[in-house]
């Protein structure tokens, strides 16, 4: 950026003289160049070269080409002179690659002949040798597929087992477990169909107290209407007391009434609590018997677990060491890169200049 504003400052300050619209592109092209970070191609100094003159209309085409072929001429030059440079070193450095090659090249032929004798001489036993590595390796690799093999025969049977045994005991407690419904389900309706029977013994009890009281009032009734043609004060005398006789007895009838009836609630009740104490217990037979048999099978299946964990857990520190060295290489590789744009960074920092910036206007 400091080379193409300097070369557009020389230009437009070469005959003494700054015009104004020369200036206000200058101080443009400044401006769109500095919102730009790193290195400039041709393409991009072209293309902010174009935005600065859109916003510099007033400067005339000739005196915008004249700048146009300044910058770019030497924009080119330098690339050229660039491109010169590298070229120069890449032969260099080929010519200096080329003789180490040449030279390596007839070492490594001397050494290979070298090698060759002495390769010769071993390689007659190392094949007989690799042979017998090849015998044994085979031996070993098939003795080791049989043991797998039964191994993995015999962790299927234990699987298999173990399966039969779970359903087993599942069906087991299936069958226990409608028994025991079946058992309370009879009790229940053993029980409703007691109270029902006393509850209707009761009601019938009740309503035949009922009818023979009635009767009975009716006969008595009668009687007192008999007995009072013939004495009314006697008759009303004991009309009272038969009254209070009467209502003792009704007392004495519903108070009856209301103990048969809570005794029958209360054997009712009874009832229903032995059942239930029956049914709870059962119930934890049951679960006692179901828990031990889940334990069995889930310490089946736990000891299955570790036996495949353990498996894992080694497999996957395997992968564990395999992506730490990885990532070692690649820690290394970013640091390298680091550094280099560092070095690039500063080098880049060393050769910028300062912006020049036009001389005051004159008044």
């Amino acid at each position: 950026m400091t080379e193409v504003l300097t070369l557009v400052q020389d230009f437009i300050t070469s005959d003494g003289m700054i015009k104004s619209e020369q200036r206000k592109f200058y101080q443009v092209l400044r401006t769109v160049l500095s919102t730009h970070e790193g290195t400039f191609s041709q393409t991009e100094i072209e293309q902010y070269m174009i935005v600065a003159r859109t916003e510099t209309l007033d400067l005339s085409d000739e005196d915008y080409k004249a700048i146009y072929d300044v910058v770019i001429e030497r924009y080119t030059l330098s690339q050229r002179l660039e491109e010169e440079a590298r070229l120069e070193r890449e032969l260099a450095e080929k010519a200096r690659l080329r003789i180490e090659a040449e030279k390596k090249a007839k070492e490594e032929e001397e050494a290979r002949l070298r090698a060759e004798e002495e390769a010769k001489a071993l390689a007659e036993a190392r094949a007989r040798a690799a042979e017998e590595a090849r015998l044994k390796a085979e031996a070993e690799i098939r003795a080791k597929i049989e043991e797998e093999e039964r191994l993995a025969a015999e962790a299927e049977r234990r699987a298999l087992e173990e399966e039969e045994a779970r359903k087993q005991a599942e069906e087991q407690a299936r069958i226990e477990e409608e028994a025991r419904l079946k058992a309370e389900e009879e009790a229940r309706l053993k029980a409703e169909e007691e109270a029902r029977l006393e509850e209707e013994a009761r009601l019938k009890a009740e309503e035949e107290a009922r009818l023979q009281a009635e009767e009975n009032a009716r006969v008595e009734e009668e009687a007192r209407l008999k007995a009072a043609e013939e004495a009314r004060l006697k008759l009303e005398e004991e009309a009272r007391l038969k009254a209070e006789l009467e209502a003792r007895l009704k007392a004495e009838q519903e108070a009856n009434a209301k103990l048969a009836n809570e005794a029958h609630l209360k054997m009712v009740e009874e009832a229903i609590k032995i059942t239930e104490e029956e049914r709870l217990a059962e119930e934890a037979k049951l679960k006692l018997e179901l828990e031990e048999a889940k334990r069995l099978a889930d310490e089946k299946e736990r000891l299955a677990l570790e036996e495949e964990a353990k498996k894992l857990a080694e497999a996957n520190l395997k992968i564990s060491q395999e992506l730490e060295a990885k990532r070692l290489q690649e820690e290394n590789a970013r640091l390298a890169e680091e550094q280099r744009l560092a070095e690039e960074a500063a080098k880049a920092e060393a050769d910028i200049k300062v912006i020049p910036d036009l001389p005051p206007k004159d008044d």
